[in-house]
């Protein structure tokens, strides 16, 4: 980074939601935070990147969202796909969003590959499946709501 370039820190709150796109923010992470499949990623994430990485629960936002100067996505839109606003603006979702989130780890550069031309295609249709049905799952009503985590029995009935 040039010496002259802005450094901001984000800190996200409900109340205090980005809405600049000043080159050199942190990047920050939108993510599902009552997702039980996303929390041990979120977890490792954290560890990994530290202060590099703003981690936003879409739950601790006002309802309608996040609204800005740049962008606005509603809660669904936040909880249907991860979003992440890289340091300089711009919003990766899907895939994107899950490779650039590791960014600067050995895992990130692992996962460039998914990015590649033919691999992209395959990856982007599977990630969309699996994100329908994990909001589908968690959200059966369509709402913000997560449903009701599972019992022993209900498992069992199940499978």
């Amino acid at each position: 980074m040039h010496p002259k370039e802005q450094k901001t820190s984000v800190t996200m709150t409900a109340e205090n939601q980005p809405h600049s796109s000043v080159e050199g923010t942190t990047p920050v992470l939108y993510y599902d935070g009552q997702c039980p499949l996303c929390a041990g990623e979120i977890s490792a994430l954290a560890k990994r990147r530290g202060t590099e990485l703003s981690l936003v629960d879409v739950h601790s936002l006002p309802e309608d969202g996040l609204r800005g100067t740049d962008e606005s996505f509603s809660k669904e839109e936040l909880l249907k796909t991860l979003h992440l606003r890289t340091s300089d603006g711009e919003w990766l979702t899907g895939a994107d969003a899950n490779v650039g989130m590791w960014t600067g780890t050995r895992r990130g550069k692992a996962l460039t590959v998914l990015r590649w031309p033919l691999l992209r295609l395959l990856v982007d249709k599977v990630y969309a499946i699996w994100a329908e049905v994990r909001y589908r799952r968690l959200y059966p009503q369509g709402g913000t709501k997560a449903a009701a985590p599972a019992t022993v029995r209900e498992v069992e009935h199940q499978g």
